[in-house]
């Protein structure tokens, strides 16, 4: 094999901060355009190397979501349901998948975007762009709508699903209207376009790796999306982006969805359960009070309580060593499947052993789980059990039919 010493590194060079912050103030203006609002302040632009990223994920995340035990107890729950295998550190893969994945963000509490630079990295003009694009679509949402107020570290993996489809679904349409609108200018070439789909399938390797829960992340993105659309794509012609600056109404969708959210992926999944008030489909509530009274006696305290959900039902009714495929997975009915759509409720309780609530939250000991769903049909039911029961084997459990809907 010979080597050309002329050899040319193709790559694109990193932007510096003062190119950054330039970048970033073109591009708001182009948000502007697309959304039809305008910022009513400025939002201060910042450079992350990976070493701040860190640090960032270790505060946000670890103290601010999942502190004072949270992540334990969480990780039990994942585990004892079959959406983690038994070896995967669910610490370690968060930190893995957003550290690969993460190309910029918005900090809700200090109003700024940051933008990463990694070392000897650099994504292009193109990709560099549309990832400025979604951030500061975050920032402008929020000078609209109180995206801390929707963010609660307190919600249910379900309702979270919820809630980030939301936040991630009305930046997604206009970075998606965005990066359209670009490549139809004629200021990025072929190759510049295909360089940028080649980074982002390099830069997303952790993020196939990692078992397919995590791949509800995607789910945001792409569900969200057709959510905060009313199920319509978000570029139904290439020409309508110009036609319609305002993005089909994303920004006043937005804020109805906002001042009455969603409370289930099942209406993100679906869009007319949710839109549709006169037939909107909301989730039946578990009476979870009964279960600890009942469960008191033996020495065991709910430890954590958690909602699973439409979507994580459809995961855990699929083949858990099924690939992402980044086609199908680019349509909200690849999110779903015909063992998940019957849902109509469910509650998780997570049990441990201990002398006192406290002390069994601390020890985790003696671990038991307790899960209550709800379904529209007895053929909806049997359909979900028969599924996870062929596609997880989950030790020691037992299905019990405790009452039928009325």
């Amino acid at each position: 094999m010979a080597v050309s010493s002329n050899a040319q590194d193709t790559r694109p060079a990193p932007l510096s901060t003062r190119e950054l912050v330039e970048l970033a103030r073109s591009v708001r203006r182009e948000v502007e355009e697309l959304r039809g609002w305008k910022f009513k302040r400025d939002v201060p632009t910042e450079v992350y190397d990976e070493r701040q990223l860190r640090a960032f994920i270790e505060k946000k995340i670890f103290e601010e979501q999942f502190g004072g035990g949270r992540l334990e107890r969480t990780e039990a729950f994942l585990r004892m349901v079959g959406l983690i295998p038994e070896d995967c550190d669910l610490r370690d893969t968060i930190v893995a998948v957003l550290l690969n994945q993460v190309g910029g963000f918005y900090g809700g509490r200090t109003k700024s975007f940051y933008m990463l630079k990694r070392e000897g990295v650099g994504y292009g003009p193109l990709l560099t762009r549309t990832l400025v694009a979604h951030e500061l679509t975050h920032a402008l949402d929020d000078q609209y709508v109180d995206l801390g107020k929707l963010i609660n570290t307190e919600l249910s993996e379900d309702a979270a699903i919820a809630i980030g489809a939301v936040v991630e679904g009305s930046a997604t349409v206009l970075m998606t209207r965005y990066m359209m609108r670009a490549m139809l200018s004629g200021d990025f070439d072929t190759e510049q376009i295909m360089q940028a789909q080649a980074q982002e399938m390099e830069r997303s390797q952790a993020f196939f790796r990692a078992p397919p829960y995590f791949s509800t992340l995607l789910a945001n993105y792409i569900c969200g999306m057709y959510f905060i659309n009313r199920g319509a794509p978000p570029v139904p012609v290439a020409g309508a982006i110009a036609d319609d600056p305002a993005g089909a109404n994303v920004g006043e969708n937005l804020l109805a969805a906002a001042a009455d959210p969603p409370e289930s992926s099942e209406q993100i999944l679906h869009p007319e359960k949710y839109w549709n008030k006169q037939t909107r489909d909301r989730p039946v509530l578990v009476n979870e009070d009964d279960v600890a009274r009942l469960v008191a006696p033996l020495g065991l305290h709910v430890v954590h309580r958690n909602t699973v959900g439409e979507l994580l039902c459809a995961l855990l009714t699929s083949d858990e060593h099924r690939e992402l495929d980044i086609i199908g997975a680019s349509l909200p009915g690849y999110w779903t499947n015909d063992a998940a759509e019957g849902w109509g409720g469910d509650r998780f309780l997570l049990l441990s052993e201990g002398a006192d609530a406290g002390q069994a939250a601390k020890d985790l000991r003696g671990l038991r789980g307790v899960w209550i769903t709800i379904w529209d049909t007895p053929e909806d039911r049997d359909e979900f059990v028969a599924d996870y029961a062929l596609e997880r084997e989950i030790p020691k459990r037992a299905s019990v039919l405790i009452g039928k809907r009325t």
